[in-house]
């Protein structure tokens, strides 16, 4: 409570004590003289007094509580007013309520209509990498197609060079201008094992050099810039040599045309490395084979002839390397001796192959043939 609420309750009480003096006071004066009011008795004076006086009390109380509070006047005089205003705001606080109950629904429903569009987002977010992630594929597809279409053109342009020449090499062929064709061998040479890389250059060099003067006998050209008729593609002379070093063995070296030459051009080749293994030993069984002569013997030559192609077939799954398409080789002399033979039988016979002597990989397959007339079981 403040001191102004405090005063007023005192001024309140003091001047409810006076009044109610005074109407004591005038009482016991009208009760001792016996006055009368209105034509009343003095008894009944004395109590109409003292009522005036407790009416005046609640009076004077009023109107100070009147004049001093805000509150007090609205109590006394604006009370319908005021609880009009009451009906008035309770009125408008339900319809705010009620708006306000509309609002949380309607935020309810925002709330919802935000969390489908935040899945929304999130949806999109996800296709939007996975999107990504195929346009990468994609891309990486292009170019894998792009690639793959340069490859193709080059594989293309390249066919249609093969296919060029290949008509080139068919005309040359039909005039007889092919000098060299396609893997055949131009020369081959047996290294010593344990070279040195000087030593190993040189003697591919040699190789070549050699290569060059057949080339130029065959009827090859000289590239007008170095004056060689013959080179060797790519780094095929590096991997050589490097071969050729590290080689412990004796080593085979085979210069072939890795394509068909034309008259006057320049002979493409490369190196061919094979380490100079033992294949048989002298005096070795190489071949046996049963044969039957017919009784006319018009089938020797026939004999022969597919004893030399088993010969030359078995040569080279024994790693013998063919020189000029053949391997197995039998003296003129042995082979009319068998003939002869074979043309005096009519019988089935055993012939033998037998080396005559150490066979190496570097060839060839030399043999002297034996007919053995008691076959063996």
């Amino acid at each position: 409570m403040d001191f102004s609420g405090f005063l007023l309750i005192i001024s309140i009480i003091i001047i409810s004590g006076v009044v109610a003096y005074l109407g004591d006071v005038l009482g016991r004066r009208i009760g001792k003289q016996r006055l009368s009011v209105l034509k009343l008795r003095p008894r009944y004076t004395a109590i109409l007094m003292s009522i005036i006086t407790g009416v005046m009390i609640a009076t004077i109380t009023l109107a100070i509580l009147t004049v001093a509070s805000e509150d007090v006047r609205t109590a006394l005089f604006g009370m319908r007013e005021l609880r009009e205003k009451l009906d008035s705001l309770n009125y408008e606080v339900k319809q705010r309520n009620t708006e306000l109950d509309v609002m949380r629904k309607e935020a309810e429903n925002f709330q919802k209509r935000i969390a489908e569009l935040e899945q929304k987002e999130k949806d999109l977010i996800l296709s939007r990498s996975q999107l990504e992630s195929q346009v990468e594929i994609l891309n990486g597809n292009i170019h894998d197609l792009v690639e793959q279409r340069n490859s193709l053109n080059e594989e293309i342009q390249s066919l249609q060079l093969e296919l060029r020449r290949t008509q080139e090499t068919i005309v040359a062929i039909r005039q007889g201008e092919i000098v060299f064709q396609e893997d055949e061998e131009m020369l081959r040479g047996l290294a010593p094992a344990g070279l040195a890389r000087e030593e190993a250059e040189n003697y591919l060099l040699t190789l070549l050099q050699r290569a060059d003067e057949l080339a130029l006998r065959r009827g090859a050209g000289q590239d007008s810039s170095s004056q060689r008729a013959v080179f060797v593609m790519g780094d095929n002379f590096d991997q050589a040599l490097e071969k050729l070093i590290l080689s412990q063995n004796q080593t085979v070296i085979r210069l072939v045309s890795a394509l068909n030459t034309l008259k006057g051009e320049p002979v493409i080749t490369r190196f061919l490395l094979d380490d100079n293994k033992k294949i048989f030993a002298a005096g070795q069984l190489v071949y046996q084979k049963e044969v039957s002569v017919d009784s006319d013997q018009s089938n020797v030559e026939q004999i022969l002839t597919e004893i030399l192609s088993e010969l030359n077939t078995l040569g080279v799954k024994q790693g013998i390397i063919p020189q000029r398409g053949r391997i197995g080789l039998v003296s003129a002399l042995n082979l009319t001796d068998v003939s002869r033979q074979l043309s005096q039988l009519s019988d089935q016979v055993l012939i033998n192959a037998i080396a005559e002597n150490d066979i190496y990989t570097i060839g060839p397959l030399r043999v002297r043939l034996e007919i053995v007339k008691d076959k063996v079981p």
